[in-house]
């Protein structure tokens, strides 16, 4: 890891730690350079806002796990629980930065989501049944879908173990194409 990123986690894991006793809300950026024994010109070098701290912690600390090139259908449950555990292992992190401000969140897991929900459609329509538009539709339905349920999760305090939401997500994923192609096969008779 080079310095900037070195840099740039000991700003997030300073954030992060202060969430356990504070909400983000009342977390200056004077704090945050404390805590993490820089100066504030350290921090505004690395990130215009506290905003785009959250963002970078995200992609760094959970949401990495749902960009690797090789995630398909059958991968997507491992992806998928390694990026919960991620965000169970610093709830209070993750529940209070909903509450601050579900946009950053919630624009930065439908980035990275509606893309990969694509390649998984491309990936299971070896048929090409699908249009372009068709993908597209389902990806962002998806990528809301699974949007909503981890805001739900976060915001009320992780009231299923990671394993259940990623299992359930896995099932969902199985069930449609179990079940598009018994749609896809009764059309073809």
């Amino acid at each position: 890891m080079g310095e900037s990123n070195q840099t740039k986690a000991s700003i997030g894991q300073s954030l992060v730690q202060l969430c356990q006793t504070k909400e983000i809300s009342k977390i200056s950026v004077q704090e945050i350079t404390a805590a993490a024994t820089i100066n504030r010109q350290t921090f505004y070098y690395h990130f215009p806002d506290k905003k785009s701290l959250i963002q970078w912690i995200y992609h760094h600390d959970a949401l990495v796990f749902l960009t690797a090139e090789d995630i398909s259908l059958d991968n997507w449950e491992e992806a998928a629980l390694r990026m919960l555990k991620a965000m169970k292992d610093s709830a209070d992190f993750y529940r209070k930065s909903v509450i601050y401000d579900r946009e950053i969140l919630m624009n930065s897991f439908f980035a990275i989501t509606e893309p990969l929900f694509q390649r998984l459609f491309q990936g299971v329509d070896i048929d090409q049944q699908l249009t372009t538009k068709d993908i597209q539709f389902y990806s962002r339905f998806f990528s809301y879908g699974c949007g909503g349920i981890l805001e739900s999760w976060l915001r009320n305090d992780f009231p299923e173990s990671p394993l259940e939401i990623a299992t359930q997500l896995f099932r969902l994923a199985k069930d449609v194409e179990f079940f598009s192609y018994q749609i896809y096969e009764q059309e073809e008779q």
